[in-house]
């Protein structure tokens, strides 16, 4: 009994000298300091959520850019637009305090994104922009002057009826006219079908949507040659290989091609994330720097892969992404500033160690950002947790994105990246730890929110709508409530994630120093009372011990 009684004490004492190691770590509090801030930069956002506000002023810090955004009280918020004329005065009375300016023309026009799907361009609306934007860049010689503006998506509104009746029906028909436009094998009978189906009134306006879109598209691209704009860049919202969204795609590369113009114009696939691609380029451009990217992939299907909601490869992607930002795909890793890393999982209860032991051995040769995508939208067929059960020290990625679309979360990698790549070259020594620092912190943000909810928890909520009644896309009265849940979901992630690996391994260390991730606090909250998105502010607290 008393061998007994000795055993057990032992595995105790071990078990509390395993927990105080892992919960208890010694250093020195480390406290960044803002980064210096050299640039001002007056932003008109796509629409209010994170993606396009959030984002751009976290990496937007991280360039040293102060990011002006408009007031709350006058932006948009899921069905209800922004306040049109409030916008343009602010816009107006901001610009000639700051350096540049980065506006959105659908918020310009319609108030946000959403409200791009809902009726067609009108004549008025499309003067008004041009005229508006002329004048602006007119009165403001001297300032950066990038735009971007956005090719509807192939799916009609959701908050319309009848038309979101017709989404399907509409979706059939429009790929396989274009498919039949394009002298390619289509379903004649669908298109037939679908053609009988859908409401004559409903065709028109589908149509008239995406010829609007392409004349503006024209025109816009026009203005920007004749009053010499920094920047312009057409993207596309989400769509498929075929249908109208994509031909429009296809006529602004067209049109471009027609004159010389500057790495900063271009046509891409993808919405969300211009606005911190733009941010990166104004940065690299004012520095003359091309970034030299080595692009590495999981599998050598996953290049090739055509995942949804986009009209191209992954590697298509990546390619058309890099070119934005004038950088350099180079073929060594020896000669790059940083791996690009794209893995796709297709499949549950694989194994993706092989694939986590390439990413680790890669970063012990340059520093890689991670591009952690799921075929099928599980976070089992993601790579974080192989990293984790292999000892990856996550702390030390040079950036990580996986949410929603691929070009998403290519062109915020990219993005974030060349700029963190830039800032190291740029900054004096005794700035670099917190820059890592901001950069960690951007990166947990992604961890929870790529990873654990739009890939694990979002798919969960539903169990909320047939439980208890809450309507997952109109949330209020209940949105505090769900707001608890989420953050309580996501208590289980951030403890695999800090105490399994982020914690155990410096983020930066020079000759004297090696900096620590010690804890995080974090809010949650849905800033369009919508489980689609959330909003994710990360406290984090850092120690630095000496070597």
């Amino acid at each position: 009994m008393k061998k007994l009684i000795t055993i057990i004490a032992g595995f105790l004492f071990i078990i509390i000298a395993v927990l105080y190691h892992t919960m208890h770590m010694g250093g020195t509090p480390f406290f960044p300091e803002d980064l210096p801030v050299n640039y001002a930069l007056t932003v008109l956002p796509l629409d209010s959520r994170p993606p396009c506000t959030t984002f751009v002023q976290e990496l937007g810090a991280l360039a040293g850019f102060k990011i002006v955004l408009p007031p709350k009280n006058i932006m948009d918020k899921y069905e209800q637009p922004a306040q049109l004329p409030a916008i343009k005065n602010w816009l107006q009375n901001n610009l000639s305090a700051n350096d540049g300016v980065l506006i959105s023309t659908d918020m310009l026009t319609y108030g946000g994104l959403l409200h791009t799907r809902l009726a067609p361009l009108t004549e008025e609306q499309k003067n008004d922009t041009l005229q508006y934007l002329d004048t602006l860049k007119q009165s403001n010689p001297g300032k950066d002057f990038y735009v971007y503006s956005i090719i509807p998506r192939l799916l009609v509104s959701d908050q319309l009826l009848p038309d979101r009746w017709y989404q399907w029906h509409i979706m059939q028909w429009t790929i396989n006219m274009d498919k039949k436009m394009q002298g390619v094998p289509y379903d004649e009978k669908r298109y037939k079908d679908m053609q009988q189906e859908i409401p004559p009134e409903l065709k028109q306006k589908y149509l008239d949507l995406y010829s609007q879109n392409a004349l503006f598209n024209d025109q816009l691209i026009d203005l920007a040659q004749k009053d010499g704009f920094t920047g312009l860049i057409i993207g596309q919202d989400d769509t498929m290989a075929y249908g109208f969204p994509n031909r429009n795609r296809l006529a602004a590369n067209d049109y471009f091609s027609k004159a010389t113009f500057p790495p900063t114009y271009g046509v891409t696939q993808g919405a969300d994330e211009l606005g911190v691609m733009d941010t990166a380029a104004i940065l690299l451009s004012k520095h003359e720097y091309r970034p030299k990217v080595f692009l590495a992939y999981g599998s050598s299907q996953v290049k090739d892969l055509l995942l949804h909601f986009v009209p191209d490869t992954l590697e298509q992607i990546a390619l058309n992404k890099i070119k934005l930002l004038n950088g350099q795909v180079v073929d060594k890793v020896t000669d790059a500033d940083f791996i690009l890393f794209i893995h796709c999982g297709d499949k549950v209860g694989v194994s993706y160690l092989d694939i986590a032991k390439r990413v680790q051995k890669l970063m012990q040769e340059k520093p890689v950002a991670l591009v952690d995508l799921s075929e099928n939208y599980d976070y089992r067929e993601c790579l974080l947790l192989s990293l984790v059960a292999n000892n990856t020290p996550l702390s030390q990625l040079l950036s990580y994105a996986g949410w929603n679309s691929a070009s998403n979360s290519i062109g915020t990698a990219l993005a974030q990246s060349a700029i963190v790549t830039l800032q190291a070259k740029l900054l004096p020594k005794d700035k670099l730890p917190s820059l890592y620092a901001q950069n960690l912190t951007f990166n947990c943000e992604r961890f929870l929110d790529d990873w654990a909810y739009e890939q694990k928890t979002r798919y969960k909520l539903k169990d909320l709508q047939e439980l208890n009644g809450v309507n997952v896309d109109h949330t209020a009265p209940h949105t505090e409530l769900v707001e608890k849940f989420i953050a309580r979901e996501l208590s289980i992630y951030k403890s695999i994630l800090l105490y399994g690996n982020l914690r155990r391994f410096p983020f930066y260390q020079d000759d004297k120093q090696a900096y620590y991730l010690k804890d995080f606090k974090y809010q949650v909250t849905l800033p369009w009372e919508r489980i689609f998105e959330i909003a994710l502010k990360i406290e984090p607290t850092f120690v630095k011990k000496s070597i």
